[in-house]
Order: structure tokens, then C-alpha cells, then sequence
């Protein structure tokens, strides 16, 4: 077998939980040309998530929880596979079919300046309102395929950083990259947004990436007020370090988003429930998510101004801000 006819995919894993088992039957259907390859690199699971795997004949390498890092242990678990196409996911996110697989593959095979593609996600069945309505809302979500190069690095470089961030934008939620270009551009140390870091140098590279809506993984949470805090703050920290985007630089900013994200927010849950008697619930889940995912992102404008002037404070507040994403 060649390695063009083996697709591997790799996973990240700690104690996966009981619907792990679903993902590794999905994988087993893929449909294709091709032979699977799983790679499970995981981080301690104390539930019997190694041996799950294991059961499925997945490769399993362990490494200590304290070593797991966003990029490096990715990284570790590309480099422990053999495939020329290598896809990516996460031990919570379900293939919707068959097809998850192949639709990626097909298009690292028809055009080889597509250095990787990523899918559509679908909220769970059971998500709330509110969980349906952000995950509606992303950029993974759209129904239109998507080609995303730098035909022209001064016109690029010339965009707003909004723009430039939709050129580079990739999701390791599910995706699928191609070897060789790993090879030159591995992910590195990341703690967070490995992917768009990843996304932003391929392209500038003069790669594409593709967003391919026929492959499609069922993947949501539902996340608390503190999660959506920290969530924004990381986001904010990323998009200013990657693209000198500042989204709520000051207190004024701040107090003008929150009833504008309230009031955005408050359309995408109408849309998703237009039950008359829950207008209360969803006014009050809007402001909620506005105040808390508005105020993250100041924070994140905001704290990093501490890391000279009062360093022992920064790194408190830094560490609090970012537990947990």
C-alpha cells in the first residue's frame, strides 16, 4: 500500500467519556478509496479511553497530562502517522456520515496548492437554543465551499485585519492537511489557536486552504457565563498578536458592543426558538452572553498592558482568564 492510499488521523485524547466509542465506530464506516490509519495521542485518561481506542486497533502513544500542548502534541501525533493526507479531530466531535473523510481528500487530490481543508459543524441534537445559535452563526457552519489564498500578499497585507483573519482562518475541530506541507510548516508550541496560526502561515505561504461543507462532524458544548469570559479573552489575545486586530480597545467600546452583541444575539435565538413565552429567557441569555463575551474581549485589549508595568499581577490575571480553554 502506498502512502497515497492511506489516510491517517490523528486525535488528541484525555479521558474521552462514554460517547468516544461512537466517533470510533464512525471513523471505522468511512467510506473511500483509501486505507485509515488512527493515531490516538493521549494524555493520561484514567477512564479507559487509551484502551477503547486500542480496541479499534488505534495506535495509542500516551504522554504525561502536563505535557499536552495545542500544537506540539499535534504535532507528536502527525509525526507517529504515515499518511500523505493526515486529518484532524477532537475526541468530541462526531463524523455526520460516511462521507466526512473522503469529501476532505477529494480536494487535496484534485489541486495540489491545497495545503488543507476543514468542515462544517452541526450543533448535537439535544444542544440548547443558545448552543444552536452560536454555532449557526460560525464561520463552520456556512453551506458554501470556500477557497482561501493570497493571490496578491500587498492586497492581502493591505486588508482590514477582519478580512485577513477570514484568508487564514482553518478549524482542527475536523480537518485534513496534506504531509508534505505539515512537513515544512509543522504547528510548534501553541496554546491556543494552533490552527489559525497554522492557517495564516500556509496561506501567506502561497498555499490555499479550503472550507468544504460536504464534510460535516457533529460537534457543540454547552458552556457557561465564565467559560465565554475566557474564551473571547484567548480570542482577543490571538487576534491582536496574529492580525493587530483590537475588538473592544476601550471603555467606550465596550459600553457601545455589549447592547449590540445583545442585540445580535437576541436575533439568532429568535430564529432558533420563536416560542412567545421564552422571549424573557432568551432577552436574558443574549445580555448575558453580551456582557460576558464583550468584557472578555476588553480584558484581553487590556491585560496584556499589565505584563510590564506590574508583572506578578499580569500573570495572576492571565492565568485565571485563560484556565480552561
Amino acid at each position: 500500500m502506498t502512502l497515497a492510499n492511506q489516510i491517517s488521523v490523528v486525535i488528541p485524547t484525555y479521558n474521552a467519556g462514554a460517547g468516544f466509542e461512537e466517533l470510533l465506530r464512525k471513523l471505522d464506516a468511512q467510506e473511500g478509496d483509501f486505507e485509515r490509519e488512527i493515531v490516538i495521542v493521549d494524555s493520561g485518561s484514567t477512564d479507559g479511553t487509551a484502551e477503547l481506542a486500542a480496541r479499534y486497533r488505534a495506535a495509542v502513544h500516551r504522554v504525561p497530562k502536563a505535557a499536552f500542548n495545542h500544537g506540539a502534541t499535534r504535532d507528536l501525533g502527525i509525526s507517529l502517522s504515515s499518511g500523505e493526507y493526515v486529518a484532524l479531530t477532537v475526541q468530541d466531535a462526531v463524523p455526520l456520515d460516511e462521507r466526512w473523510l473522503a469529501a476532505m481528500v477529494e480536494n487535496l487530490q484534485k489541486d495540489g496548492r491545497v495545503a488543507a481543508v476543514y468542515g462544517r459543524h452541526v450543533p448535537r441534537a439535544e444542544a440548547s437554543a443558545m448552543t444552536r445559535a452560536l454555532v449557526g452563526n460560525l464561520a463552520v457552519a456556512g453551506l458554501a465551499r470556500r477557497e482561501q489564498e493570497v493571490p496578491d500578499m500587498a492586497h492581502y497585507l493591505s486588508l482590514p485585519p477582519a478580512n485577513r483573519r477570514r484568508v487564514a482562518a482553518f478549524d482542527n475541530v475536523s480537518s485534513c492537511l496534506r504531509r508534505s506541507v505539515w512537513e515544512r510548516f509543522p504547528f510548534g508550541e501553541a496554546d491556543f489557536a494552533e490552527d489559525l496560526r497554522w492557517g495564516k502561515k500556509v496561506v501567506e505561504a502561497g498555499y490555499k486552504i479550503v472550507y468544504e461543507p460536504r464534510s460535516v462532524v457533529v460537534h457543540s458544548h454547552e458552556r457557561g457565563v465564565l467559560y465565554d469570559l475566557r474564551r473571547h479573552y484567548v480570542d482577543q489575545l490571538v487576534l491582536d498578536e496574529l492580525f493587530r486586530a483590537r475588538m473592544v480597545p476601550t471603555l467606550p467600546h465596550l459600553i457601545l458592543a455589549i447592547p449590540h452583541s445583545a442585540r445580535r444575539i437576541y436575533g439568532l435565538l429568535r430564529r432558533e426558538d420563536r416560542a412567545p413565552e421564552r422571549r424573557p429567557k432568551h432577552l436574558l441569555d443574549a445580555a448575558t452572553y453580551a456582557l460576558a463575551s464583550q468584557l472578555g474581549a476588553y480584558l484581553g485589549c487590556k491585560v496584556p498592558s499589565l505584563s510590564h508595568q506590574t508583572p506578578k499581577l499580569y500573570a495572576r490575571l492571565h492565568r485565571l482568564l485563560s484556565r480552561g480553554v
